[in-house]
């Protein structure tokens, strides 16, 4: 029965510990999170940067694990290089030691005031001191479950088989294999450092022995990363797998030297500091010692991790490429990544665009084929971009959302709008020329093909508007789409002169002729709209 209650008191500790962890990750990204892109152009110019970056990025987290993933997707969405990422990794092991500093200080008798002084400053507070109120409510959740556990712990102390089975832990490589092993099944560096903090105030495990587990713990937390970069794309592969060197060396090297290594923590900390900040300042050492070794050699682990991980044959596949689970919690994180699936959808429909006059110039018709393929891709663009954001909105409601998230749901629409006008309209059109005979007349093609060549540059500045959503870009592609409507104006005036002169070919192709212009003009009134969305935020609109 002893052992039970044992049990149940370790696994509803660890329990509250890791609810504590996430709560303090939620508060500390509502609280900065929103400033992570000014950080990544600040920080990541030279490598202390990026190390510097890697422990922000944690300390947001709280977890190395998910810093991890938050990186892959950077690469992805092509906000950072490969290379920028790896003094980043290095930069998170430090960020985990701070949270593992944190808790190495025993302030679980004051647990409950923390929950408290945070519960009541979220629940009633407002803006930045409602996140100020979840850290602390965090905290104080962290504190208690450590102190469920220690309590839980304490008849370990009369037990011989658990006795018998901490001096086993002794030898390095058992102590650095169980450490690997605990932390990939909690999924949490700190969680585990926090575990052994408690195993050590309780008497139950020497600060000697402790060292290879820090080792084991710090492999084991890449653990995660690599299972699921199985199913990531490549750059998630290299990163995961070049973390998982970084560790490995680092734990290579230190396991020969266990024992300077205690004597420089004693050294540091005091020959009478408690186990808890013993075991702390070992792990800060640890991560520190390889982020300075290993930061001149991240060009040599970075080409091994290419090496290990074979760049796959590109296959095509309808799936999202920046945007995943991890970040609907996170509007303020997401929205780089939303920005680049975006794009990645505009390039599309200005694909279709871009062939939709290739029927009418050169009767070719797997241009059909090809619009009818990319049409699926921009439905399937919407439909995953909205579930996204509907997903988001359960966690953190659209009233908290920037009014950039607004701006891309508008942009969404337009983009399908053309994709639509293509794929039925324009397609329709070309359906019934190829079937036909007609041909335009050598003044009529001239004029559509430079009025298409027109079109497509407004696309092409719509999509470019995306990225910074500058006014004097707006106004550009104000005066842009009048000139436009102008030129169409007078096209039309130039087709009726060629009609009303007998010119047969004008007359067989009048009507695809006038029908093409007009869907032409449509798509440059709908690419405008990216301009209009510059001023939505404003009381008037100077685009017409």
């Amino acid at each position: 029965m002893e052992e039970f209650y044992i049990f149940i008191t370790l696994i509803g500790g660890l329990g509250i510990f890791l609810l504590g962890m996430e709560l303090l990750s939620s508060g500390t990204k509502n609280l900065a999170g929103r400033k992570l892109r000014q950080l990544l152009d600040t920080f990541l110019k030279n490598k202390l940067g990026g190390v510097g970056f890697g422990v922000i990025l944690t300390l947001l987290f709280q977890s190395s694990s998910a810093a991890s993933v938050v990186l892959v997707g950077f690469v992805d969405a092509s906000i950072i290089t490969f290379a920028q990422t790896l003094p980043v990794l290095l930069g998170t092991g430090i960020g985990t030691t701070i949270t593992t500093q944190l808790i190495s200080f025993n302030l679980g008798n004051y647990a409950l005031l923390f929950v408290g002084i945070g519960f009541f400053v979220k629940a009633f507070a407002h803006g930045k001191w409602s996140h100020a109120g979840q850290i602390t409510l965090g905290f104080g959740t962290l504190f208690f479950g450590m102190k469920l556990m220690s309590d839980g712990m304490a008849p370990l102390r009369e037990m011989q088989g658990f006795i018998d089975l901490m001096l086993h832990l002794e030898r390095p490589l058992a102590g650095l294999l169980v450490g690997m092993i605990f932390t990939a099944l909690i999924q949490s560096s700190a969680a585990f450092i926090g575990i052994l903090i408690t195993l050590c105030n309780g008497g139950l495990l020497t600060f000697e022995a402790s060292l290879p587990l820090i080792l084991g713990t710090n492999i084991g937390t890449t653990v995660t990363a690599l299972l699921a970069s199985i199913t990531a794309s490549y750059p998630g592969r290299k990163l995961a797998t070049a973390n998982a060197l970084f560790r490995l060396i680092g734990a290579f090297l230190f396991i020969w030297v266990i024992a300077p290594w205690g004597q420089l923590t004693y050294y540091i900390t005091g020959e009478s500091a408690a186990n808890a900040r013993l075991l702390a300042n070992a792990h800060t050492i640890f991560n520190f010692a390889m982020a300075v070794t290993l930061l001149p050699f991240t060009g040599f682990v970075g080409n091994l991790a290419m090496k290990i991980v074979k760049k796959p044959a590109p296959k095509e596949s309808h799936t999202l490429q920046h945007l995943n689970k991890e970040l609907m919690s996170s509007p303020e994180l997401s929205m780089p990544f939303l920005q680049k699936e975006v794009q990645d959808m505009g390039e599309v429909v200005y694909s279709m665009v871009n062939v939709s006059m290739r029927p009418f110039f050169y009767r070719d018709d797997k241009a059909l084929v090809y619009i009818r393929k990319m049409e699926e891709k921009t439905d399937f663009y919407r439909e995953e971009i909205n579930k996204f954001l509907v997903k988001m909105n359960e966690t953190r409601p659209m009233e908290e959302w920037s009014e950039e998230y607004f701006r891309m749901l508008h942009v969404v629409n337009e983009l399908e709008q053309i994709a639509d006008i293509v794929s039925v309209n324009i397609t329709r059109q070309a359906e019934k020329w190829l079937q036909s005979s007609i041909t335009f007349s050598p003044e009529g093609r001239k004029e559509l093909e430079n009025y298409h060549k027109r079109c497509l540059k407004q696309l092409e500045r719509a999509l470019t508007l995306m990225h910074h959503w500058d006014t004097s870009d707006a106004l550009t592609m104000k005066r842009k789409y009048r000139k436009y409507a102008l030129m169409a104006f007078d096209m039309e005036r130039q087709h009726y002169k060629r009609l009303f002169s007998s010119n047969v070919s004008t007359l067989e192709s009048s009507k695809t002729h006038m029908e093409l212009l007009n869907l032409l003009r449509i798509i440059n009134s709908r690419a405008t709209n990216f301009g209009r969305m510059v001023f939505m935020s404003e009381e008037h609109d100077p685009l017409p």
